[in-house]
């Protein structure tokens, strides 16, 4: 069975996580593809914190995540990487990596950062505003935006399940059986 690699890409609070488990959910519910849904703050978390939030570290966490999702697809899983993937050059890394092994779609989950402050899921925006927290992707550190994504998703636009649904017949569109 074909396998793909989806990096849906984003500021925080841009619906990259909402998004990933409802396709996730959606996919299981329709087929038996085998599919890893990894989030970037929590495999950051599994790495013990050792990456911190400088460009530097950065690239380097989003390299420790590639080789995960590496083994995974060289083993028949197919992976969706829910990442803020801030930088074109992070972005160009994961194209280069899984063009050859998967289909590799690039998702932009688009959303204004006035409604990521508004909607602020995991406190990030709080946390900057009181001064514990630097290097925030969209506020006070870049947040490049995706050139070459397959699909742009905007959720100031769209519900998850449109997101979804727009997911999925793309997805048919390139051959799965869903």
């Amino acid at each position: 069975m074909k396998r793909f690699m989806i990096y849906m890409v984003g500021i925080s609070g841009s619906g990259k996580t909402t998004i990933a488990r409802a396709l996730e959910k959606e996919i299981g519910k329709r087929s038996g593809l085998k599919m890893q849904l990894i989030d970037g703050d929590i495999i950051r978390g599994e790495f013990g914190g050792v990456f911190g939030y400088t460009y530097e570290e950065r690239m380097k966490c989003n390299q420790a995540v590639r080789v995960v999702v590496k083994y995974l697809i060289q083993n028949d899983i197919s992976v969706v990487l829910s990442q803020v993937g801030a930088y074109e050059a992070m972005r160009r890394n994961v194209r280069n990596d899984f063009s050859g092994l998967s289909d590799y779609i690039e998702i932009y989950v688009k959303c204004s950062v006035e409604e990521c402050m508004r909607r602020d899921v995991k406190g990030y925006y709080k946390k900057h505003e009181q001064g514990e927290m630097e290097n925030l992707n969209g506020v006070s550190d870049t947040f490049e935006i995706p050139q070459n994504a397959e699909l742009v998703i905007d959720t100031e636009k769209v519900t998850v399940e449109e997101a979804v649904g727009s997911i999925l017949r793309y997805l048919e569109e390139k051959g799965y059986e869903l």
